[in-house]
């Protein structure tokens, strides 16, 4: 399947914006790429909304988790506004001032959001924290650079046990904490929802600056130190601008989701976007992960969504999902207009797969990818259209200019607009590096055109600039390029890869075996599939037709199963289920030299 085509007769999705995009060629060959939707910039913040909704839609659910007990614990549009209000101005009384910062250390809650907006109300910057730092072997030293660059006054925790190793920090110890349970040494959060709210608060909340700083995002450090990327009302405000140009949303939009708020997505597209147009969000404590995943498709039982985000890793597993339960396939389906994804190119077989269940269910269910990061609040482009194929970054967004500079047959990505960070906090010196001369955040990735004669097709991902490698004989390769072609050309049985061969005579995959998939093929479907003659043989078979359709140094030589899932612990992989090519090859050192060994043992699959 390469082009979608629906169906007159099912469903109709969202709407979408004219698939169009103005070039601008400079005369070293750089392009700059730019919307011709008109934008101006919102007179907004996202907090305006919370009053908004609280006056038009009172009693709709605007957040729902599980409790202990298993039900829906649930909380209004209503009970926000009053919430917020109260905890707003009960920071205020324990002593909160405009620029103070707030350290949230645990995940999605109602309670996250209401003392993260509370929080915001009053001008304290929120900076919600991965939880992996407080709670991971290691990984209280990341905190501890955090906490020295964010000097937090408040600090917030779902519960005051699990994270009481982090007193052990001085910049956190002697910050008022805030928490969720009631222990003696924190605020409990529920002792202030009593708090009645005054003349401060009402201050504090019309006098928001929006082009002061709203949130700390912090990068996930995986190739250094955190960077804590400023985030304002402006940048926020103007994201969520840019993306409801492109698609009109449904009104009062209602998803099941997982992805973290400590991540520019999760909480500025997901969570934002969900209070701008008066939605429901439910927490999906699920992960898109085979021993985590079974409670993301009791939530979908559950709750029909009207749109879906998720990496490509979590589609795969929900169209196993999907092809063996009925019921979870009609519930699923039945309010559906849109599904997306990001971080990572989706293989084609899960694509089609998506389109086929949709079509099925007798619905037209457009897949949408997007491409942005942390310092871009995050949108830079999506495809507002049905995608077609894996690996699409879509046009810039209205607002954004994408500029893109020549390097080899690829093009380096930077953009400017004002949804663009003004800078790293505390750190002038990763600012300046950050912008070129122009004003352009460099992003740090390679893109080309899917079709360099029809600019309008759109952009595809090849590469992080820190990723793409030289063989030995000075060849580039794009490995985001080559990660999405052996995805492809095994047709779903490997799950994920890691590309190695810097300064190597060629290229070679490590890889995980999606077990469903590769039983398909497996002699001994009860055996050890990473052994099995039969998987070996396809994915040798595969390969071979892959290499030859490619130029040498495009060519994988071997390939090596892993038995070993990728730890979070180690860096191997983001806690948004995302895979980190440079850690992955760093642990698993040993494994990679068995590739190049001149006498490859039985773990190396010769290609």
């Amino acid at each position: 399947m390469t082009r979608h085509q629906f169906p007159s007769a099912l469903v109709e999705g969202p709407l979408f914006a004219p698939r169009e995009v103005g070039v601008e060629t400079r005369s070293d060959g750089t392009l700059v790429l730019r919307s011709p939707i008109e934008f101006e910039s919102p007179q907004w913040s996202i907090l305006d909304f919370i009053p908004e909704w609280a006056e038009k839609a009172p009693q709709r659910v605007f957040l729902a988790q599980r409790g202990r007990d298993g039900e829906w614990q649930k909380i209004s549009y209503a009970e926000l506004w009053q919430r917020v209000q109260s905890v707003g101005q009960a920071m205020i009384n324990l002593g909160a001032k405009r620029g103070d910062k707030l350290a949230i250390l645990s995940g999605n809650s109602i309670e996250h959001a209401l003392v993260m907006f509370a929080a915001m109300s009053v001008g304290v910057v929120a900076a919600p924290i991965s939880p992996n730092y407080s709670l991971m072997p290691g990984g209280l030293a990341r905190l501890q650079d955090i906490a020295t660059l964010l000097r937090p006054s408040f600090v917030f925790v779902q519960d005051s046990e699990t994270y009481a190793g982090v007193r052990k920090i001085p910049e956190l110890a002697s910050a008022t904490w805030i928490a969720a349970d009631q222990r003696d040494e924190s605020v409990s959060v529920q002792s202030l929802f009593s708090t009645r709210p005054g003349a401060e608060f009402e201050q504090a909340f019309h006098s928001i600056d929006k082009e002061a700083a709203a949130k700390i995002l912090f990068t996930s450090g995986s190739t250094g130190l955190p960077k804590g990327v400023i985030n304002t009302h402006k940048m926020m405000a103007s994201s969520l601008q840019m993306g409801a140009l492109l698609v009109s949303p449904r009104e009062a939009p209602v998803q099941v989701e997982w992805l973290p708020w400590h991540h520019t997505m999760g909480s500025n597209v997901i969570l934002q976007g969900i209070l701008k147009h008066g939605g429901t969000l439910y927490i999906d404590e699920g992960r898109p992960v085979p021993q985590l995943f079974h409670r993301t498709i009791a939530n979908l039982k559950d709750v029909s969504p009207t749109a879906m985000f998720n990496v490509p890793a979590g589609y795969t597993l929900l169209c196993e999902a999907l092809e063996t339960d009925q019921d979870l396939r009609t519930n699923f389906f039945r309010r559906l207009d849109r599904m997306s994804y990001a971080g990572a190119a989706i293989s084609r077989t899960t694509l089609d797969k998506l389109y086929q269940l949709a079509e099925a269910a007798g619905r037209r269910i457009p897949v949408m990818s997007g491409y942005g990061t942390t310092e871009t609040a995050p949108t830079i482009s999506t495809t507002h259209w049905a995608t077609d194929t894996p690996g699409e970054l879509g046009l810039p967004a209205p607002g954004v200019e994408l500029k893109l500079i020549p390097v080899g047959d690829t093009y380096e990505a930077r953009v400017r607009g004002p949804n663009v960070t003004p800078g790293y906090l505390g750190r002038p010196d990763l600012t300046s590096a950050a912008f070129d001369e122009e004003g352009f955040y460099r992003v740090g990735d390679t893109v080309s055109f899917i079709d360099p004669a029809n600019p309008s097709r759109g952009l595809r991902f090849t590469g992080r600039v820190s990723e793409n490698f030289k063989l030995s004989n000075g060849t580039w390769v794009a490995v985001g390029n080559l990660r999405a072609a052996a995805l492809a050309a095994t047709h779903g049985v490997l799950q994920d890869v890691v590309i190695a061969g810097e300064n190597r005579h060629s290229c070679a995959v490590l890889g995980w075996l999606n077990p469903v998939m590769a039983r398909k093929y497996a002699a001994n479907a009860d055996g050890d599939l990473n052994c099995d003659p039969g998987v070996i043989a396809f994915l040798q078979q595969c390969l071979r037709l892959y290499n030859a359709s490619v130029g040498s140094s495009e060519r994988v030589c071997a390939l090596t199963l892993l038995a070993e899932p990728p730890s979070l612990a180690a860096g191997e992989i983001t806690d948004k289920a995302y895979v980190n090519q440079r850690a992955v090859l760093i642990n698993r050192a040993a494994q990679m030299e068995l590739i190049y060994s001149s006498e490859p043992c039985g773990q190396v699959i010769v290609i």
